[in-house]
Protein backbone atom coordinates (compact mmCIF):
# COMPACT_ATOMS: atom_id res chain seq x y z
CA UNK A 1 0.00 0.00 0.00
CA UNK A 2 1.61 3.49 -1.11
CA UNK A 3 1.34 5.77 2.07
CA UNK A 4 2.73 8.82 -0.06
CA UNK A 5 4.93 9.45 -2.50
CA UNK A 6 7.84 12.32 -3.25
CA UNK A 7 9.30 13.57 -6.13
CA UNK A 8 11.15 10.45 -6.82
CA UNK A 9 10.24 8.15 -4.82
CA UNK A 10 7.16 6.09 -4.13
CA UNK A 11 6.90 5.36 -0.37
CA UNK A 12 4.97 2.11 0.73
CA UNK A 13 3.99 -0.38 3.26
CA UNK A 14 6.84 -3.33 3.15
CA UNK A 15 5.70 -6.83 2.01
CA UNK A 16 6.59 -10.01 2.65
CA UNK A 17 8.22 -10.01 -0.54
CA UNK A 18 10.62 -7.31 0.08
CA UNK A 19 12.30 -9.75 2.17
CA UNK A 20 15.15 -10.57 0.01
CA UNK A 21 15.81 -6.99 -0.68
CA UNK A 22 16.16 -6.26 2.86
CA UNK A 23 17.82 -9.24 3.46
CA UNK A 24 20.57 -7.59 0.54
CA UNK A 25 20.77 -4.65 2.24
CA UNK A 26 21.24 -5.67 5.96
CA UNK A 27 24.00 -8.02 5.22
CA UNK A 28 26.28 -4.98 3.08
CA UNK A 29 28.76 -4.69 5.04
CA UNK A 30 29.05 -0.57 4.43
CA UNK A 31 25.10 -0.56 5.06
CA UNK A 32 25.62 -1.81 8.24
CA UNK A 33 28.89 -0.31 9.03
CA UNK A 34 26.99 1.63 12.17
CA UNK A 35 25.29 -1.03 13.64
CA UNK A 36 26.67 -3.76 15.74
CA UNK A 37 26.73 -6.22 13.15
CA UNK A 38 25.11 -7.67 10.16
CA UNK A 39 21.34 -9.61 10.22
CA UNK A 40 21.23 -13.03 8.93
CA UNK A 41 17.99 -14.30 7.62
CA UNK A 42 16.10 -15.20 11.12
CA UNK A 43 17.31 -11.55 12.19
CA UNK A 44 15.61 -9.88 9.17
CA UNK A 45 12.18 -11.52 9.33
CA UNK A 46 11.99 -10.98 12.74
CA UNK A 47 12.65 -7.07 11.95
CA UNK A 48 10.16 -7.43 8.77
CA UNK A 49 7.35 -9.33 11.18
CA UNK A 50 8.23 -6.28 13.41
CA UNK A 51 7.38 -3.82 10.66
CA UNK A 52 4.36 -5.32 9.61
CA UNK A 53 3.03 -5.19 13.21
CA UNK A 54 3.65 -1.84 13.56
CA UNK A 55 1.79 -1.29 10.63
CA UNK A 56 -1.09 -2.55 12.17
CA UNK A 57 -1.03 -1.35 15.86
CA UNK A 58 0.35 2.44 14.89
CA UNK A 59 -0.18 2.90 11.29
CA UNK A 60 3.67 3.63 10.60
CA UNK A 61 7.23 2.09 10.71
CA UNK A 62 9.94 2.32 8.35
CA UNK A 63 8.33 1.75 4.72
CA UNK A 64 9.94 0.67 1.54
CA UNK A 65 11.27 3.11 -0.83
CA UNK A 66 10.61 2.99 -4.42
CA UNK A 67 12.41 4.43 -6.92
CA UNK A 68 9.56 6.02 -9.41
CA UNK A 69 11.77 5.76 -12.31
CA UNK A 70 12.03 2.36 -12.42
CA UNK A 71 10.58 0.44 -9.45
CA UNK A 72 14.39 -0.14 -8.02
CA UNK A 73 13.94 -0.66 -4.39
CA UNK A 74 16.45 1.72 -2.51
CA UNK A 75 15.69 1.33 0.66
CA UNK A 76 13.91 1.96 3.98
CA UNK A 77 12.52 5.12 5.59
CA UNK A 78 9.91 5.99 8.05
CA UNK A 79 8.32 6.47 11.69
CA UNK A 80 9.79 4.33 14.79
CA UNK A 81 8.29 4.81 18.50
CA UNK A 82 11.83 4.45 20.67
CA UNK A 83 12.75 4.58 24.16
CA UNK A 84 14.81 7.89 24.90
CA UNK A 85 15.70 8.40 28.41
CA UNK A 86 12.77 7.22 29.50
CA UNK A 87 10.69 9.15 27.06
CA UNK A 88 8.32 7.94 24.13
CA UNK A 89 10.07 9.69 21.30
CA UNK A 90 9.31 9.61 17.24
CA UNK A 91 11.72 8.38 15.63
CA UNK A 92 12.90 9.32 11.74
CA UNK A 93 14.88 6.74 10.48
CA UNK A 94 16.47 5.92 7.24
CA UNK A 95 18.77 3.03 5.63
CA UNK A 96 19.28 3.05 2.21
CA UNK A 97 20.76 0.56 -0.25
CA UNK A 98 24.46 1.52 -0.71
CA UNK A 99 24.05 1.42 -4.50
CA UNK A 100 21.81 4.43 -3.67
CA UNK A 101 23.67 6.41 -2.01
CA UNK A 102 24.26 9.98 -2.83
CA UNK A 103 21.42 11.22 -4.76
CA UNK A 104 19.67 12.75 -2.25
CA UNK A 105 17.04 10.14 -1.52
CA UNK A 106 17.60 9.76 2.12
CA UNK A 107 17.10 13.37 2.86
CA UNK A 108 14.20 13.28 0.32
CA UNK A 109 12.31 11.02 1.94
CA UNK A 110 13.26 11.77 5.79
CA UNK A 111 11.98 15.61 4.95
CA UNK A 112 8.17 13.61 3.41
CA UNK A 113 8.56 11.65 6.75
CA UNK A 114 8.91 14.58 9.20
CA UNK A 115 5.91 16.05 6.81
CA UNK A 116 3.94 13.04 7.75
CA UNK A 117 4.34 13.10 11.63
CA UNK A 118 3.73 17.11 11.72
CA UNK A 119 0.81 17.01 9.11
CA UNK A 120 -0.72 13.26 9.54
CA UNK A 121 0.04 12.41 13.12
CA UNK A 122 -0.28 16.39 14.48
CA UNK A 123 3.23 15.76 16.84
CA UNK A 124 5.03 18.71 17.66
CA UNK A 125 8.24 17.66 17.25
CA UNK A 126 10.33 14.75 16.18
CA UNK A 127 14.04 12.97 16.69
CA UNK A 128 16.62 10.93 14.88
CA UNK A 129 18.84 8.87 16.47
CA UNK A 130 22.47 8.88 15.47
CA UNK A 131 25.66 8.27 16.31
CA UNK A 132 28.56 10.89 16.18
CA UNK A 133 30.34 8.95 14.18
CA UNK A 134 28.20 8.45 11.48
CA UNK A 135 28.90 11.82 9.35
CA UNK A 136 26.26 10.55 6.27
CA UNK A 137 22.96 9.99 8.79
CA UNK A 138 23.88 13.35 10.73
CA UNK A 139 24.07 15.32 7.26
CA UNK A 140 20.72 13.58 6.32
CA UNK A 141 19.31 14.98 9.40
CA UNK A 142 20.66 18.39 9.23
CA UNK A 143 19.22 19.06 5.93
CA UNK A 144 15.98 17.91 7.39
CA UNK A 145 16.26 20.91 9.32
CA UNK A 146 16.76 18.88 12.84
CA UNK A 147 19.71 19.94 15.00
CA UNK A 148 21.37 18.43 18.08
CA UNK A 149 18.50 18.25 21.05
CA UNK A 150 21.02 16.27 23.47
CA UNK A 151 23.04 12.93 23.87
CA UNK A 152 21.91 9.84 25.31
CA UNK A 153 23.67 5.92 25.46
CA UNK A 154 21.37 4.41 23.24
CA UNK A 155 21.24 0.49 22.71
CA UNK A 156 24.92 0.84 24.62
CA UNK A 157 26.31 3.60 21.95
CA UNK A 158 27.18 7.40 22.20
CA UNK A 159 23.99 8.44 20.41
CA UNK A 160 22.70 12.16 19.45
CA UNK A 161 19.17 13.19 19.49
CA UNK A 162 18.89 15.21 17.15
CA UNK A 163 15.06 17.11 17.27
CA UNK A 164 13.31 19.23 15.08
CA UNK A 165 9.77 21.02 16.27
CA UNK A 166 6.56 21.61 14.08
CA UNK A 167 6.62 25.03 15.28
CA UNK A 168 9.69 25.83 13.86
CA UNK A 169 9.21 24.24 10.53
CA UNK A 170 5.70 26.41 10.25
CA UNK A 171 8.14 29.67 10.89
CA UNK A 172 10.06 28.26 7.98
CA UNK A 173 7.60 28.23 5.74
Amino acid sequence: MTVFETERLQVRELQQSDFQALYSMFNDPLVMRYYPSTRDERATQEWLDRMLASYVQSGYALWALDRKADGAFVGQCGLLKQDVDGSQELEIGYLLCSAHWHHGYATEAARACKTYAFENLGRPYVISLVRPVNTPSRAVAERNGMSVWKKTMFRGYETLVYRVDAKSEDTQR
